[in-house]
């Protein structure tokens, strides 16, 4: 007959990392930054998420956090740029806003596939992609 498995009990500081590890991985996306910071190794978060639901949900949730901040950040530089000053012989003369176009293109492609995708291109005549975009 087995013995069944034993759980080990997590201390305090334990779960004061495994708390700072989440806070840094929702921060960050970085699942190495996030180790280091709260001082435990890659292997054992890992190795914890595969045995603990409820941390997996905790890494889940941090890690859905990350993706919509860098999606919020990606809209904020594709849509108002990104300033910088515009020197000439060592003299500012102004600010210039830069726009990403390409991450603009690739925030379409990811919500309207069927219009900007590379496989299909821009399909129809010049009259039905104005009509897409509610222009006559």
């Amino acid at each position: 007959m087995s013995r069944p498995a034993r759980r080990r009990r997590i201390d305090a500081p334990a779960m004061k990392k495994l708390g700072t590890f989440l806070r840094h991985l929702a921060r960050t996306g970085s699942v190495a930054f996030a180790a280091e910071r709260a001082g435990l190794s890659r292997n054992t978060l890992y190795r914890r998420r595969r045995t603990d639901p409820v941390f997996a949900a905790g890494w889940a949730d941090a890690i859905g956090s990350a993706v919509d901040r860098l999606h919020g950040e990606a809209m904020r530089r594709s849509v108002s740029g990104n300033g910088r000053a515009a020197f000439r012989r060592g003299r500012r003369l102004s600010a210039i806003r830069d726009y990403d176009s390409g991450l603009l293109i690739r925030l379409l492609r990811l919500y309207w596939p069927a219009t900007y995708d590379r496989q299909g291109g821009w399909a129809g005549t010049p009259r039905e992609m104005l009509a897409r975009f509610g222009q006559k």
